[in-house]
């Protein structure tokens, strides 16, 4: 083999993660749709159908919320699963039920579950989640047991819906953005306020609070750091891009569907690898989103400490920064729009790395073979990407936010810093084995 020596750009430790570890299969399934692969996975993972068919829906049905509500859904779905079932038999600690049942079906009782949770957040789309929970309460077969399942999870989703009815997610919170120098404002094309600026308050799932893992602050503008993240993000990241390369383009497009979406996905295809029994999977699926959902409040209590300026602003508005050493470009734009948060830190980054740490508890870093998925943003649709490892998929994941020009590299290696804190303290602090 002969090796090429390349310039990487600043962010080769991930890069060099992404390039070996996120091989681009351009023609291999590329024309899979989303569907079927979520019939793959059913397919492949038999021995928890439900679990699996429960958060598909959860996707289905929570396209609308805004990312860091549509990962408190997938939170309270999951951890109502996991505590129907380990109300039948206790294998790990519960997050909020204390309801038991030792003759339930444990099929039955995630299906009502995670169904009585949907439909007390999402109350007109009951005719569908009805004929789901039809659909799953037809593979019971013992007619009392699926009774007392049915009876159990009502239970563990009554409780885990009385635990977080007070958590904040609907507290309204003001924000006025200004006109000052790194501080935050509307950007294009929408123009949209500032999303979701009290989310930092949210109650968490496992952390002590939402500042518990708060970033640093953002780099000063005058420094040689904040230009060197300037010129990294204006020259990678721009629609127009002449350096960056089509792998970094293709998973720039593949990232940038919300992180619950990806990394549940992600979950799902190495549960398709290596099947676990219902407790397990449960337990996997709660942890993990447990953690991206901490890793969201975390995120935004630093976006809205921080309130830094995004690349759309600064780029064009480079004259405004008092550095002689960036220089405005008014026609610059990101290769896709940048969402209406402040950059510090990306909640996608965050969000990755904080899912890792639970998968990587569940799995090992490396599921045993190659996982391979498409994206609801890839381009083109249909194309997929393909990791050996959890850590793999992060750093690329992460990486993207630089590559789609809408967060700069501080943002993204202190997301990876705070996301890896969050994970860790969630995996370690709930949902333990009840042998330890």
């Amino acid at each position: 083999m002969t090796w090429v020596a390349r310039k990487f750009p600043r962010s080769w430790s991930v890069l060099i993660v992404s390039i070996f570890g996120g091989v681009l299969f351009g023609g291999c399934g590329g024309d899979a749709s989303v569907a079927e692969l979520h019939q793959d996975e059913r397919v492949r993972a038999q021995a928890n159908p439900v679990i699996v068919d429960w958060i598909v829906h959860t996707q289905d049905v929570s396209g609308a919320n805004s990312p860091p509500r549509r990962s408190r859904t997938f939170a309270m779905v999951s951890v109502a699963m996991h505590d129907a079932v380990n109300g039948i038999e206790s294998k790990y600690a519960r997050y909020a039920s204390s309801a038991r049942d030792h003759k339930a079906s444990p099929v039955a009782a995630a299906a009502q579950a995670a169904h009585d949770v949907l439909l007390a957040l999402f109350p007109a789309q009951q005719a569908d989640l009805d004929g789901k929970l039809v659909i799953s309460l037809a593979a019971v077969g013992d007619e009392d047991a699926k009774v007392r399942g049915i009876a159990l999870g009502q239970a563990a989703a009554a409780d885990l819906l009385s635990a977080r009815a007070n958590d904040g997610a609907n507290v309204v919170v003001s924000y006025t953005s200004t006109l000052q120098p790194g501080d935050w404002r509307p950007t294009p094309p929408a123009f949209a306020p500032a999303l979701e600026p009290g989310w930092g308050n949210v109650t968490p799932w496992g952390l002590q609070s939402g500042s518990q893992f708060r970033s640093r602050a953002p780099y000063a503008l005058s420094s040689a750091e904040y230009t060197a993240d300037f010129i990294e993000v204006r020259d990678y990241g721009s629609a127009t891009s002449t350096v960056r390369s089509a792998d970094q383009t293709s998973y720039a497009h593949f990232w940038y569907e919300p992180s619950a979406v990806g990394w549940n996905r992600l979950a799902r295809t190495a549960l398709a690898i290596r099947p676990k029994n219902i407790w397990k999977t449960a337990r996997m699926f709660a942890l993990m989103n447990m953690a991206l959902a901490d890793g969201y409040i975390a995120s935004f209590d630093s976006k809205y400490t921080w309130r830094s300026w995004r690349p759309i602003t600064f780029i064009p508005g480079a004259d405004t920064d008092g550095n002689p050493d960036t220089a405005p470009d008014p026609s610059w734009t990101p290769l896709r729009p940048t969402p209406p948060i402040p950059d510090q830190t990306s909640g996608h980054a965050v969000a990755g790395f904080a899912a890792h740490a639970a998968l990587v508890q569940a799995f090992g870093d490396d599921p045993g073979e190659p996982m391979t998925m498409t994206s609801t943003t890839a381009v083109p649709a249909g194309s997929t990407r393909s990791w050996a490892t959890f850590t793999q998929a992060a750093a690329e994941n992460a990486d993207s936010r630089v590559m789609v020009g809408i967060h700069v590299r501080q943002s993204v290696l202190d997301g990876e810093k705070q996301g890896r804190l969050v994970g860790a303290y969630v995996v370690h602090h709930r949902l333990r084995p009840l042998d330890d």
